[in-house]
């Protein structure tokens, strides 16, 4: 009884939640991913690494976010060492981050393959004189069967369908633009391309928070 109990209450694999706010939304995912790296060597906590010539930290983001971005639910998952309990993870980590980087839980999870997305929940202020005109946008975009985007990269174009990624979207009384966008292995459209095929994204290089409040994942 004793080891069952000890099992369940220690994890060699955990997922944490986690926001990042303020300045830290500034700065790119590789960044993050080093700063993981330093605050897991600070708060002592023994993660797994990687074989080789130059090895890594066990540590999987579930989805990367984009430079600028606020995230409120962010997910990452840690391989560890040695057993640890999971609320002993989350304290160390609380202890040693810097402000604008935000753990909010955390649960041990099972050893094999990483979560997976599949939904993401973003939302948009938009300013009160945009609001009827992102409204009608909206409108026709959720009434179409199609929505036709080129995708401009460095080397070529490419044509893509954004609507089947839009799974639900509102503009509210306040001017809360929520939208939810599906996520596939294969690729998904970029929130900035849903803003963009409603005629806001000039709000994006006005100052205007994009953030990315939920990630849902494949049960």
């Amino acid at each position: 009884m004793g080891s069952m109990y000890a099992a369940m209450m220690t994890a060699t694999k955990v997922r944490l939640r986690f926001a990042k706010h303020g300045d830290i939304r500034l700065i790119s995912h590789h960044d993050l991913m080093r700063c993981l790296e330093r605050l897991l060597r600070r708060a002592q906590i023994p993660t797994a690494t990687s074989q080789g010539f130059n090895p890594r930290p066990k540590v999987v983001f579930t989805l990367a976010l984009a430079l600028g971005i606020e995230g409120r639910r962010e997910v990452v998952e840690l391989e560890l060492a040695e057993p640890m309990e999971p609320d002993e993870v989350l304290r160390r980590l609380r202890a040693t981050t810097p402000q604008g980087l935000e753990w909010l839980e955390v649960e041990g999870v099972p050893p094999g393959r990483a979560a997976q997305p599949e939904s993401v929940t973003y939302l948009l202020e938009i300013p009160e004189e945009r609001r009827d005109e992102g409204r009608n946008r909206l409108a026709a975009f959720l009434a179409s069967e199609q929505w036709p985007y080129t995708r401009h990269r460095p080397d070529r174009t490419v044509a893509i369908d954004l609507r089947p990624f839009l799974l639900e979207a509102e503009l509210d009384s306040l001017g809360l633009l929520r939208f939810r966008m599906k996520m596939l292995p294969s690729g998904s459209a970029r929130p900035e391309e849903i803003i963009d095929a409603l005629g806001l994204r000039d709000l994006l290089g006005q100052g205007s928070v994009l953030v990315r409040s939920e990630v849902e994942l494949v049960p």
